[in-house]
């Protein structure tokens, strides 16, 4: 079945044209006025002419605010109209995808010792081609551990990433013992997953590689 992927550097590309999201993503990150110019700096893509089009459609339509003075026309998110409280909504879609994710290994039956988030989704640098990548670090082996709950349960995350985004989980499942070993032969992966780790349940990181020594 295909999917329509978020973008996660600009969620509201789901529902807007790519360039438009990512005005409205700019103006929606400040209560500040700026210019069309700071505007397409800190967006990183299209063009001036282009962000100057959005800029003044989405005036026209009341989303966003302009001040004239001397020299150059100042923008601002029009926080009282009726759409704003829902653009601003679609912005801080990526902590939604940290919290579900956050509740569906919380509920789980076997407990990991640690799950995080890492790479381009951890970075804030994910777009809609990118996977999101899951760290999980199993329990310490034990008659208690039932590896078909627990390959069930990474089942049950993938297809949840997959249908809450449109985006692929890439899931990392390693025991203690393979951490341990890549930590002591210095992996590069370690120390990304260190720097990069947002944590959603169970142990720190950097607790658990300090106590697996």
């Amino acid at each position: 079945m295909d999917h329509r992927r978020v973008d996660l550097s600009f969620p509201l590309a789901t529902v807007a044209p790519t360039l438009d999201a990512g005005v409205l993503h700019v103006l929606a990150a400040t209560t500040a006025e700026c210019t069309a110019a700071e505007i397409h700096r800190r967006l990183g893509h299209g063009s001036d002419e282009g962000v100057r089009k959005v800029l003044a459609r989405l005036v026209r339509q009341g989303v966003v605010l302009v001040a004239t003075p001397a020299r150059y026309p100042l923008y601002r998110l029009n926080r009282d109209h009726v759409a704003v409280p829902h653009i601003e909504a679609l912005t801080r879609v990526r902590d939604e995808i940290v919290e579900r994710i956050r509740q569906e290994v919380a509920g789980w039956r076997v407990e990991p010792l640690h799950a995080g988030l890492f790479g381009s989704f951890a970075r804030g640098a994910a777009n809609a081609d990118s996977d999101i990548d899951v760290l999980l670090v199993r329990p310490e082996p034990s008659a208690e551990f039932d590896e078909d709950v627990w390959l069930s349960q990474l089942d049950g995350l993938d297809r949840g990433i997959r249908a809450w985004t449109g985006n692929a989980a890439q899931i990392v499942d390693l025991t203690p013992a393979t951490l341990r070993q890549m930590a002591h032969e210095d992996d590069p992966l370690v120390e990304s997953w260190r720097v990069e780790d947002i944590p959603v349940c169970g142990e720190r990181l950097v607790q658990l590689l300090r106590e697996l020594r």
